[in-house]
């Protein structure tokens, strides 16, 4: 709005970051007063929590991130300069005073506001705020920019409120989140986590497309750079923000997305449904962003995590296996479970957990024979050959129970039985081929995605325990 520019020339979008083209005679001097308002706005509504940096160049997109990356060096120059001085020098700082911590974030942003419960330690302006814009948003399908009034919030100055589809300037919310059965307000972590299947786990999913920045070098340096860029940046940000979400609507409806949007995406639900979901979101990329540049691919880190524990430790976590997948060669995978696959190995590797699952429920199989043959499967500590020993005398040495269907315990029987030549490999093996050394890699693959399907099926049989460590 501040340089009248149009959607055709927003060539970037993203969740957390933009590429505009603006005119050429652009005043430098709106854009750093720009910068420095969005910088002091996002310090009142998230207390310095989230920061803004704004560059720009000349020609070409490169020219514009290469001063992106040097304002992030300083993100709060406007917040403590003011005319070439330090503005905390003479208490105009923003930042100062620092009130008591508040009782939600334990923080100190702002005075607090006091509750009428004696039990609410009182939170600080900006927790309330949120808390105020997070239940109205569970409330809200479309939303569109609107004068204060009854109903709306506010963000970075400007006011929203809930709009019909229809209705001028409104926009689809974009993030689906499972909500209570009376449509009103989102369900809660532990209520979600209780959804799922054994033991009472969330699971959070964090995904993105690999070699982003190689992509865009390679259109940015192409004919027509701005147009491909532009058209690739929308139909990645599409997918997400749309595609997703009309998948999680329709067929994951208890999936909770904390991000989507960009090149990545970011949710959680119960354990079991995100590890299928998982598998609907590589097929859906592959028949559309994938398939259209192809070859792009994308990897996924997925944590497991008991629904006491705070959320943003779950994500980091998450943020570690994501970066495992893409630290393997080829990338293309998903991490969890104590190891990382191929995509094209997913579906075989929770198949496999979930049918050791059912040959539990059908005492075919016993727990503690799960956790015997999960146990040789990770002891890299013994010989193969001994290994493979064990895993034959465990599975032999099991006697189903009287009740459990004899066709359940042959296909328990047969799939240990070709797990069992994952071991094959002598004491002190030395390769003496390529071939050989690509077998044994092969086989090491095979038993620790053994060890997976193994875990899932151990999750999927405990009853409860949804706050254990």
């Amino acid at each position: 709005q501040r340089f009248g520019v149009t959607d055709d020339d927003v060539l970037v979008r993203g969740g957390g970051g933009f590429t505009v083209r603006l005119p050429a005679d652009a005043d430098t001097g709106e854009l750093e007063r720009l910068a420095a308002g969005l910088q002091h706005q996002l310090w009142q509504e998230t207390g310095g929590e989230v920061q803004f940096a704004l560059g720009w160049g000349y020609g070409t997109p490169e020219a514009a991130r290469a001063s992106l990356e040097h304002q992030k060096r300083q993100p709060a120059r406007s917040l403590l300069q003011k005319d070439g001085r330090w503005a905390i020098a003479d208490g105009a700082s923003p930042l100062l005073p620092l009130p008591d911590g508040c009782g939600v974030c334990g923080h100190s942003r702002g005075p607090q506001v006091k509750t009428e419960s004696e039990e609410d330690p009182g939170r600080c302006r900006i927790c309330e705020q949120a808390a105020q814009i997070g239940n109205r948003l569970t409330q809200w399908d479309w939303m569109r920019p609107t004068e204060s009034g009854p109903g709306a919030v506010s963000a970075l100055g400007v006011n929203f409120a809930a709009a019909a589809k229809s209705a001028a300037g409104a926009f689809r919310v974009g993030r689906w989140i499972p909500r209570r059965d009376d449509g009103r307000g989102a369900l809660l972590f532990r209520e979600i986590a209780a959804k799922g299947c054994g033991d009472r786990r969330l699971a959070v999913l964090k995904a993105d497309v690999d070699d982003m920045g190689v992509r865009i070098g390679a259109i940015a340096g192409s004919d027509d750079s701005l147009r491909r860029l532009r058209d690739f940046s929308r139909r990645l940000h599409n997918f997400f923000v749309d595609s997703i979400q009309d998948l999680l609507e329709q067929s994951y409806p208890l999936l909770y997305t904390v991000y989507a949007g960009g090149d990545d995406l970011l949710l959680l639900g119960p354990w079991n449904i995100v590890l299928d979901f998982a598998c609907d979101l590589h097929r859906e990329f592959q028949s559309g962003p994938g398939q259209e540049y192809a070859p792009l691919t994308f990897s996924a880190g997925i944590h497991l995590t008991p629904h006491g524990v705070p959320i943003r430790y779950a994500v980091d976590y998450a943020e570690e296996l994501l970066e495992q997948a893409k630290g393997q060669e080829g990338k293309n995978r998903c991490a969890t479970l104590g190891t990382s696959w191929q995509w094209e190995r997913h579906d075989t590797i929770i198949g496999d957990g979930k049918r050791l699952a059912e040959w539990v429920e059908k005492e075919a199989a016993s727990r503690s024979l799960l956790h015997r043959l999960l146990q040789l499967a990770v002891d890299n500590s013994a010989e193969r050959g001994l290994r493979a020993a064990r895993w034959s005398y465990q599975v032999a040495r099991h006697r189903p129970q009287r009740r459990s269907e004899p066709a359940a315990a042959a296909e328990l029987r047969a799939w240990a039985q070709e797990a069992l030549r994952f071991f094959d490999e002598p004491p002190g093996f030395i390769p003496y081929s390529e071939q050989d050394e690509l077998t044994a890699r092969a086989n090491r693959r095979r038993l620790e995605e053994t060890a997976a399907s193994l875990r899932y099926a151990l999750l999927a049989t405990r009853a409860g325990g949804g706050d254990r460590q």
